[in-house]
């Protein structure tokens, strides 16, 4: 008896899978035999049965869509001509005085209602109930996903509700890892493949305490200087021989969240520096959200060029990541089916997690983003961010660093006050302790992920990027080996702004609600209990196995208990905290000298990430950070913080920022006011103190490329010169001796010369939009492109003094250590 390999028996199958796919999408390449065409014909019949079945689909949207109005809508709002809807809401008890709700720690409301019952019920009280039983619903079949009754039972609702049987029943058969023939066994085996997943050949894993530069990272630092001293030397104009590594300016460049907007105007950015070579300059390159997406375009299909990177994103967002039939039908047929769904079936098999719905939503991303055009032509290798180090150990392209962030919370101020009742008896000592720990009962913890590890520096520690998903004890990695997570489910997580907590989520969807009765309820209702919801994740982050189990003892004491306690490390999108991946750029150990920060989020006028920065790096101890940088505020920012962070109800820097932000709103409403007297003279032209108004508006916003340097000593420079040109002010901070990281902040702000298009009127550019068409990502890119150019030089310029700065640095170090040598050989002869 003959036995055959299962390796031959499985490529095998693979074959004929891949022929009849052949077959059936490419008959006029092929000699077809009579039962090719009949499956050609039947091919045909069933895109027939689609096309119908889009009916169904539009229908069900259509019911969506109803449901959503009816919920936004009050009563008096819906129009005589259409159906009550209330229906759909479930029942609930008739109340007519406003609701009220309570949060645990559970993070579950319960609503209570006050007062006689008058027959109505509140349109706030239907949505509370609404949303509770709804996401009751999804959370039970979330975490029962694995259990083959729970996808019975979502076949049976998708089956009934959209009317999908034929694709529904191929995915479930895809999920069934038993049954020998189907692509969830055969993706199994490949897991433990040698050839396809090298890491689960590799013996145990351990994590890596401290903060210090890990090996591979010092390898490719060195490795990265040969091309960045080539390319500076050409950026410059200057002979490369003349170059010393030591004085070639460390340059990082960081894109920002916003979903494809974010994605496409920093490729645009992304493009303009490889077109004028400061590309190649960069040492490295981090993301928030849409920008992550885009680095894994590029260091993937892209092979690190624009040029490439651009015609894959025209060619592939041109369709919704949520139409059903492009995703079922990437999902159910090969060579894609493998390709998008080995990195969720390989969760759902080893269970080193729980599934999530960001998991989902990776998968819908990478269904659009990491297919190629071609679709028969898909590589697995393009699904392990370990893999970008075959691009990167070269040294030839930067240090991508992907972020993400974990959610501390502390106690609730219900949960407090019952903490200082009890701890009355114990002494005022305890209780202040208790009080002190409160202050940080609401902080992000960063996380890198590199293509060698993944980690925190607030924690200090960090495993290899290829064992993320090992269970862990003690520090080493236990149980048996198993794959990397796939980078389609991690997109997921990079981008998931839908897990924020339900203070974060309200405030980013309320200006799509408009102004109707219920939005006021809701917003009387958020403003209320604003304090706990901030602690509520209506929707569950993703998570990777906790690898510090065990390693209470060598860790910082200011680590919360609960990571010592949880099985996994919940990770969602960093722009939850920054929008802007700053904060891994100012580690000391990199030595970052410019920071180019790409900032492509909602309402910039608005936003805070550069004051956060600035909070931040006071707290770390980080010198050299440009203290002024920052949409203006007002004169004295810094004295105004300190005097809001001594106030009892502020707990942290951002808290600070939010009140001065509201306290500047309010002025601004009352300067906007008609005055009876100073901004008309009688003759009703306007006076000075209008002109004087004007003037300081005008200087009170930024352009599209701004500039900053901060010093290194803990003292601000003096002999500042006064009244002069920002040029001249530029020039002067660079050329310091004290000078520290050079900070150019480039806003996608509207540009006169790209009429059109304006990030925060122009509907395609909103953050959930996820359909763009060629000639809307042209408009983006042009924007970009055209916003960075008024700048160009003035960031040539700081390249170049940063040059000369740390040149002539290094030369008076040399000088002066030759005089100490020359100094002692005399003190010898004597």
């Amino acid at each position: 008896m003959i036995r055959v390999p299962k390796t031959t028996l499985r490529d095998y199958r693979r074959t004929l899978r891949y022929r009849t796919l052949a077959a059936n999408r490419y008959p006029a390449y092929l000699n077809l035999s009579t039962s090719a065409v009949r499956s050609a014909e039947a091919d045909k019949k069933e895109k027939g049965q689609k096309r119908k079945l889009k009916f169904s689909i539009y229908k069900a949207a259509a019911a969506v869509v109803a449901s959503a109005s009816a919920i936004a809508s009050s009563s008096p709002k819906i129009k005589n001509d259409e159906p009550d809807r209330s229906s759909i809401l479930p029942k609930a008890a008739p109340t007519a005085t406003p609701i009220t709700v309570t949060l645990n720690d559970s993070s579950k409301g319960d609503v209570k209602a006050e007062g006689e019952d008058d027959g109505a019920t509140p349109i706030s009280e239907k949505l509370t109930h609404f949303i509770d039983e709804s996401y009751s619903g999804i959370q039970a079949k979330m975490a029962d996903m694995s259990a083959p009754a729970a996808w019975d039972d979502i076949v049976d609702w998708t089956t009934s509700a959209i009317g999908l049987p034929g694709w529904i029943n191929k995915i479930q058969s895809a999920f069934d890892t038993d049954k020998p023939d189907s692509l969830g066994h055969e993706i199994i085996e490949d897991s433990q493949d040698e050839h396809l997943n090298p890491e689960v050949g590799w013996g145990p894993a351990h994590v890596r305490l401290g903060n210090q530069l890990n090996e591979d990272e010092r390898k490719f630092l060195h490795q990265r200087k040969t091309f960045t001293r080539r390319a500076l030397a050409k950026y410059l104009g200057i002979p490369e021989s003349s170059i010393n590594d030591a004085d070639i300016p460390t340059i990082a460049v960081t894109g920002s969240g916003g979903g494809y907007r974010a994605m496409i105007g920093t490729a645009g950015y992304l493009r303009s520096l490889q077109k004028s070579g400061l590309l190649d300059c960069v040492t490295y390159l981090g993301g928030v959200s849409g920008s992550t997406w885009l680095m894994a375009l590029m260091y993937t299909l892209a092979d690190f060029s624009t040029v490439s990177l651009l015609e894959h994103i025209k060619s592939r967002v041109g369709v919704h990541i949520a139409f059903l039939p492009s995703v079922l039908d990437l999902c159910t047929k090969a060579p894609t089916d493998k390709y998008l769904l080995h990195g969720l079936i390989e969760k759902v098999h080893y269970n080193y997690s729980d599934v999530r719905l960001s998991d989902v939503y990776g998968i819908l991303l990478a269904s659009r983003l990491m297919v190629p055009k071609d679709e028969m032509i898909v590589d697995r290798n393009h699904l392990k961010i370990s893999n970008q180090r075959t691009l990167v150990d070269t040294g030839a392209v930067p240090l991508p660093i992907y972020t993400a962030v974990r959610h501390e919370i502390g106690l609730t101020e219900g949960e407090q006050s019952a903490v200082d009742d009890s701890s009355e008896a114990s002494g005022q000592t305890k209780k202040l302790e208790v009080e002190n720990d409160s202050k940080r009962e609401s902080w992000f913890q960063w996380f890198e992920i590199t293509p060698y590890e993944v980690g925190s520096e607030e924690i200090g520690a960090w495993i290899p990027t290829w064992s993320m998903s090992r269970r862990w004890q003690n520090g080493s990695s236990v149980g048996a080996p198993t794959p990397e997570p796939n980078l389609s489910l991690l997109m997921g997580t990079f981008g998931s702004a839908f897990c924020a907590t339900l203070s974060h989520f309200y405030k980013e969807v309320r200006p799509a609600l408009g102004d109707f009765g219920v939005t006021k309820t809701l917003d009387k209702l958020v403003n209320e209990n604003d304090e706990d919801l901030k602690g509520v994740h209506p929707i569950q982050p993703a998570g990777i196995p906790n690898f510090l189990l065990g390693l209470k003892p060598y860790l910082p004491s200011t680590c919360p208990e609960s990571l010592f306690i949880s099985k996994e490390i919940e990770l969602m999108d960093a722009g939850m905290d920054n929008n802007l991946a700053i904060y891994p750029l100012l580690r000391p150990e990199r030595e970052v000298d410019m920071i180019l920060a790409f900032d492509c989020s909602a309402n910039l006028s608005q936003v805070k990430w550069l004051e956060l920065t600035a909070g931040y790096t006071k707290k770390r101890g980080i010198l050299g950070w440009p203290a002024d940088a920052g949409w203006p505020l007002g004169k004295n920012l810094d004295e105004d913080l300190k005097e809001l962070e001594k106030q009892d109800e502020i707990k942290t820097t951002k808290d600070a920022i939010d009140k001065f932000a509201s306290g500047r709103d309010a002025e601004k409403e009352a300067e906007a006011k008609p005055k009876k007297r100073g901004l008309f003279d009688r003759k009703g032209k306007k006076s000075k103190d209008a002109e004087k108004s004007k003037t300081k508006k005008e200087a009170e916003t930024l352009g599209p490329v701004t500039i900053w340097t901060g010093v290194t000593s803990e003292k601000e420079q003096e002999n500042t010169p006064e009244d002069h040109p920002e040029t001249i002010d530029e020039e002067y901070k660079l050329r310091s001796p004290d000078a520290g990281i050079t900070l150019v902040y480039c806003p996608l702000l509207p540009n006169k010369k790209v009429a059109g298009v304006d990030p925060d009127e122009s509907p395609y550019m909103s953050t959930w939009n996820f359909i763009y068409s060629p000639t809307e990502v042209d408009k983006v890119v042009d924007l970009a492109q055209t916003n960075f150019a008024e700048g160009e030089e003035r960031v040539k310029r700081a390249v170049r003094l940063i040059y000369e700065r740390k040149k002539q640095l290094r030369l008076k170090r040399e000088s002066e250590v030759r005089d100490l040598w020359k100094g002692k050989i005399l003190h010898g002869d004597k």
